[in-house]
Parts: C-alpha cells; sequence; structure tokens
C-alpha cells in the first residue's frame, strides 16, 4: 500500500507546480517585451540625425547663400552709405570671406593706418588682373570691416558718380564738410554719405597744394579714390 501512494502523491505535486511555470514564463515574456519597447530606435547607418540647437532650429539645417561677389553685376559694384555691394562697414571678417569668392580675394599686409592685422585686396571679376576694392580691418577683439577704400571706376553711388568724375560733380549731390590734407592725398570728405573723395591735384601747383580748400580747389579736379567708412 505504501509504494502505491508514494508515486500517487509525486504525481499530484508535479501537477500542482505546472500552472506556476507556466505563469514565471508568461510574466518573463511579458517585462521582456516592455523592455525592448523602451529601448530607443536605432538609426541605420544611411539615415541623418537632425539635432536641435538652443532656439530650437534645426543644426542641420543649410545657412541662407550668401549674395556672391562674383557676379558682376550693377548690384555688387553699387556704392552706398557703408556698404558697397554685399561688403557692409562692420561685418565682420568671417562673413566677409564668406560672401566673397577665394579666387578672387587676397590677404595683404597692413602698411597705412590699418587697425588689424591684414588687409584684402578684392578684384571684381577673375577677368580682372588688378584689384578694384581694398577691405582693411579693425580687431577689437573681433576683427570686423572697418573701411572700404575703391580703386576701379566700375564701382560707382546711385547718382554715377565714382573714380573720374569731379569735385564739381561730387558737390552737386553731398556736401562736403572737409577738403584738405589727407593720409596721402587732398581729399573731400562727405560726413553724411560716410564718404571721402580722394582728389587729383597733380595740375594744381605743388606751392598751392598744402593750402587747398573748399573754396580754392578747382571743381574740375578729378576723382582718383573713394573711401567708405
Amino acid at each position: 500500500m505504501k509504494k502505491f501512494l508514494l508515486p500517487l502523491a509525486l504525481g499530484i505535486i508535479l501537477i500542482t507546480c505546472q500552472p506556476k511555470k507556466i505563469k514565471d514564463n508568461a510574466t518573463t515574456a511579458t517585462t521582456s517585451a516592455a523592455i525592448d519597447s523602451a529601448k530607443p530606435d536605432v538609426v541605420p547607418p544611411d539615415r541623418t540625425v537632425t539635432r536641435l540647437d538652443s532656439v530650437g532650429e534645426a543644426a542641420s539645417t543649410p545657412a541662407p547663400n550668401p549674395v556672391a561677389a562674383n557676379s558682376d553685376s550693377p548690384n555688387n559694384r553699387l556704392i552706398s552709405r557703408g556698404q558697397i555691394g554685399p561688403i557692409r562697414i562692420g561685418m565682420t571678417i568671417n562673413e566677409m570671406r564668406k560672401t566673397v569668392p577665394a579666387a578672387l580675394l587676397k590677404e595683404v599686409p597692413i602698411t597705412k593706418e590699418g587697425r588689424g592685422n591684414l588687409a584684402y585686396e578684392i578684384r571684381r571679376s577673375e577677368k580682372e588682373n588688378k584689384a578694384g576694392l581694398r577691405v582693411e580691418e579693425t580687431c577689437e577683439p573681433t576683427c570686423k570691416v572697418w573701411r572700404v577704400l575703391v580703386y576701379d571706376s566700375a564701382y560707382k553711388t546711385k547718382e554715377g558718380l565714382g573714380i573720374g568724375s569731379t569735385l564739381g560733380d561730387v558737390k552737386k549731390h553731398y556736401k562736403i564738410t572737409y577738403l584738405g590734407a589727407g593720409e596721402t592725398e587732398i581729399v573731400a570728405v562727405a560726413d553724411e554719405a560716410k564718404l571721402t573723395f580722394m582728389l587729383d591735384v597733380s595740375k594744381v601747383p605743388p606751392k598751392q597744394v598744402p593750402h587747398l580748400n573748399l573754396k580754392n580747389t578747382p571743381d574740375t579736379t578729378p576723382i582718383i579714390g573713394m573711401l567708405l567708412l
């Protein structure tokens, strides 16, 4: 009788424990599925993740293309108050370098009154051999465009003033606040327009040059250069 009861008892125990094992397996499967669903998505290697910066814009969004200076169009040759083409007084040198194609730009050391380390000579187009503009920087501490010298007659104001115009032409459109010695030339300054006109006084008797002013300088005196400040 004891030999019969022992196998029966073992069978009952195995049957009683079997549902608990199934339940444990189901719980484990449910937990694994929850963990898998919480894992971050894996980005395939051929996909690009867009990261948002501190102002909420996509960091991978390309910046607008700057105005190119290699197009020899009238807009790129227009002189206005504090600006010539795409180059603005006060813009950073880095921004200027992005605006002007590298093929048209040449770094040169400061040799005059520049406040930075370098100046930048700019050709109007790749067809031109000589620079039409000279950009001088100021670095306090960020390097910015301080002033621009104009050597090319293709650059003109909206009134058509440029190299080759005369002092009389300038006086028709701008109020001259100073006429006299500049850094290296006799200049006429129009403060309101932020423009300085360099004058060709080679035909004036040398003894009179140091005494030139707005009243005694001939209106026929040619403009040989311009300076934007």
